[in-house]
């Protein structure tokens, strides 16, 4: 729980950063916000190798297409379908709720359409800036949520935009756009279009569309003044992944003039300030988003040239780095919040950020012998030169991750391979925002319009395509790049093998050209088995079951398996009692089971009312699904009836609700105090008290079933769970499955 002491020290912390923001608001209404002085000097840093021609060759079509959207300026974010976003569309809307987003602009090389638009101690610098953008180049709306049609205003200053205030509109949209994670994609399809032109543009084309859409969001997004500056993560984001964009196209040949190098290099250094100026950190409650911010700011300031605030970034950043990894991941190296997506998201922003610093040159290096630590007035403060250094598994070098922290980044992989189904999608616990910190690797597959309308409940009025066009359909629940990533980088050819053939994120790692290596200073041969729970022995089960049936207050579910071998032939057990997720997997079962804490320090920001909920596959197909996340602020009863206990496959008590939901979107409070009582061979049970009453969960796997007993103690009356089987085993009146953020799968029940 969170203390009295906390609270209070937050509501001080609050006020100071109120009459901070007022002085700072005033100053940035008063005088240009884009950094003035000297010139940024061309050319970024240098890290990554070109990657393998012939690994890319293997996604020739999927990077073709891809590319051609993107080149229109056609986007697949957060359940939107592919949508060509521009000033003056319309939109489809969500669920009935559509917005005017405004009229049409008449674009002019000058840059006098700005005005009006761009608040006015910006407008010149913004106008020079988009006057370095290609004469034919139509700009992207990047203010605006294309999915209901709302539009906030670029001369609204950061911390004056709302969201959450109107249905239907979602903030997350122009977010997870101006994340840019497309652009490393651009890259792909550059190195391509050099090998062999065949359903490609022309390779001159695609490093040109880069930089013209980075020029483009510099010119029309002054810094802290529309939407895309709200959230420091968010500028993080996109600065790494313009860093690392620029660095690839560059590692493949391209050669970009000096006057975009400058402007991008400033806007760099001006996402370094803001993200400092914005921290998203607090002493208990912090987690991803804080995560984020180390991470973007470890990026700029490695790819920036050395000066004394960019040597102070880097130190900042690499000791809050290691200071996350063992506050946010425990000590199986699983996440603090309780949602196996953003475990990912988390681990994936922990891996990324290693490897680029064990890529850093020497030179670079040295700042971390030498940094002014005064120059970070951030909380938490930057601790006095210099930093920490240990000797690699792996050799004489020295780096400044303990033994314990690279220990920790290979349970992050284990973990991630244990939650992943045999179909290579993972096992969906809380929240799920389709995060990610870059999109190298994404899976997709290929559908048309048609399909894609016919299989998504979100894309029923799609119609910005014809039927039979291309729909590439983006897997949100396949992670296995991470997997593969932690491998290289770790020395885990078991991860690598995992992750499957022709990893393309474990490639990109590669070509950093850096590597730890395990413990032992070997691979490891298999991925280990986490904790296997016996408090009271393998009869535990069956005395609990006595015990429940003689109360006759129990209900039974039945999932029986085809004909054909035991399903617990070489089945494994692996638990993680930390994060509250016990799985069972064989060549023929999966199944998870979700017990334990609520995260975030019992505040749940990302958890559900999901204790005793369970995640089934038999032979080859879904059972059992979790329902997903749905919507965030846009629509705060989908964000409720998507997180609630009557959306899950779980003990449920007639005329109970789940207790400890607050009335925010992520307040919810662990008041379940669930309990594992068996974890092993024989199967599962459980217990919690969400609903007053306590209530109890037995899984039993048999040879060629899995049986789900339900019982309660106290006063209460268990709810049947009403099953189908169709598309997938489910309950009426439920939330349909959301296998990402605004993604909805429709229901094929009979």
């Amino acid at each position: 729980m969170v203390s009295r002491r906390t609270y209070t020290g937050r509501a001080i912390g609050f006020a100071r950063r109120q009459a901070t923001g007022i002085g700072r608001r005033l100053l940035d209404l008063i005088h240009p916000t884009y950094v003035a002085g000297p010139a940024f000097e061309p050319g970024l840093g240098l890290y990554f190798r070109p990657v393998s021609a012939r690994l890319l060759n293997a996604y020739r079509t999927r990077f073709a297409g891809l590319a051609a959207n993107y080149l229109e300026h056609r986007f697949d974010l957060l359940g939107s379908g592919w949508t060509v976003v521009r000033h003056g569309m319309s939109c489809r809307g969500v669920e009935g709720f559509g917005y005017d987003g405004g009229k049409e602009v008449r674009v002019d090389p000058d840059g006098r359409w700005l005005a009006g638009r761009i608040n006015g101690p910006n407008l010149e610098e913004s106008q020079r800036i988009w006057r370095l953008v290609d004469g034919d180049y139509i700009p992207i709306d990047w203010q605006r949520d294309f999915k209901s049609g709302y539009r906030w205003s670029e001369s609204v200053w950061y911390l004056d935009i709302r969201y959450g205030h109107k249905p239907g509109v979602d903030i997350k949209v122009p977010w997870e756009l101006a994340r840019m994670q497309h652009l490393a994609q651009l890259a792909w399809a550059y190195v391509l279009a050099r090998m062999d032109s065949r359903g490609f543009a022309s390779p001159q084309r695609y490093w040109r569309e880069f930089r013209s859409q980075v020029l483009d969001f510099i010119a029309t997004n002054p810094p802290r003044f529309g939407v895309n500056w709200r959230s420091a993560m968010e500028v993080a984001i996109r600065a790494a992944n313009w860093a690392v964009a620029a660095d690839l196209f560059r590692a493949a040949g391209a050669d970009f003039d000096d006057p975009f190098q400058m402007v991008l290099a400033r806007s760099l250094f001006e996402h370094g300030l803001h993200i400092e100026a914005n921290l998203e950190w607090d002493p208990q409650v912090r987690g991803n988003h804080y995560l984020a911010n180390i991470a973007g700011l470890l990026f700029i300031a490695a790819y920036l040239p050395r000066t004394p605030k960019t040597d102070a970034w880097l130190a900042f950043a690499i000791q809050e780095l290691v200071r996350e990894c063992d506050f946010q991941f425990a000590a199986d190296g699983t996440h603090r919040e309780a949602s196996t997506s953003y475990h990912c998201l988390a681990a994936e922003m922990i891996a990324y950020a290693t490897a680029l610093v064990l890529a850093l040159p020497p030179h670079r290096l040295e700042a971390l012998k030498r940094y002014d630590h005064r120059l970070m007035t951030c909380r938490p403060a930057l601790a006095a030169a210099p930093i920490p250094l240990y000797r690699s598994a792996c050799g004489e070098a020295l780096t400044p991750f303990p033994q314990w922290y690279i220990e920790r980044l290979q349970r992050m992989g284990e973990f991630a391979a244990h939650l992943t189904k045999p179909d290579g999608r993972l096992a969906q616990i809380g929240d799920n925002d389709s995060g990610r910190f870059f999109r190298f690797d994404a899976a997709y597959e290929r559908m048309t319009v048609a399909q894609a309308r016919d299989h998504y409940d979100n894309l029923q009025q799609y119609a910005d395509l014809p039927d039979d066009a291309p729909y590439w359909d983006e897997s949100h629940l396949d992670h296995r790049g991470l997997i593969g990533a932690i491998g290289v980088l770790t020395g885990r050819d078991d991860l690598i093998m995992a992750a499957g053939e022709g990893s393309l994120e474990a490639e990109v790692i590669r070509g950093l050209g850096t590597a730890f290596v395990s413990d032992s200073g070997s691979p490891r041969p298999s991925i280990p088995q986490a904790q296997t729970i016996e408090p009271d022995g393998a009869d535990r089960i069956a005395s609990l079951h006595q015990e429940l049936c003689a109360q006759g207050a129990t209900l039974s579910y039945e999932f029986p398996a085809h004909a054909g071998s035991d399903l617990r032939d070489g089945m494994a057990c692996c638990g993680y009692p930390q994060f509250g997720i016990y799985v069972f997997r064989s060549p023929r079962l999966y199944l998870a089971v979700r017990c334990g804490s609520f995260g975030l320090v019992g505040n749940g920001g990302h958890a559900h009312h999901d204790q005793l909920s369970i995640e089934l596959w038999l032979d080859g197909r879904d059972l059992i699904l979790d329902p997903g996340t749905c919507l965030y602020t846009a629509l705060k009863y989908r964000r409720d009836e998507y997180r609630g206990a009557s959306a899950h496959f779980a003990p449920q008590v007639e005329g109970h609700e789940a207790q400890g939901t607050g009335p925010g979107l992520f307040e919810m409070r662990d008041r379940a105090h669930a309990e594992c009582l068996y974890f092993g061979p024989r199967g599962f049970a459980g217990c919690h008290r969400a609903f007053g009453p306590t209530v109890y969960r037995i899984i039993e796997i048999g040879a060629h079933a899995v049986s789900v007993t339900d019982g309660i103690k106290g006063e209460g009356r268990l709810r049947q769970l009403t099953l189908d089987c169709g598309w997938r085993c489910g309950w009426r009146e439920s939330p349909r499955y959301s296998p990402g953020y605004g993604i909805v799968v429709k229901d094929r029940a009979a």
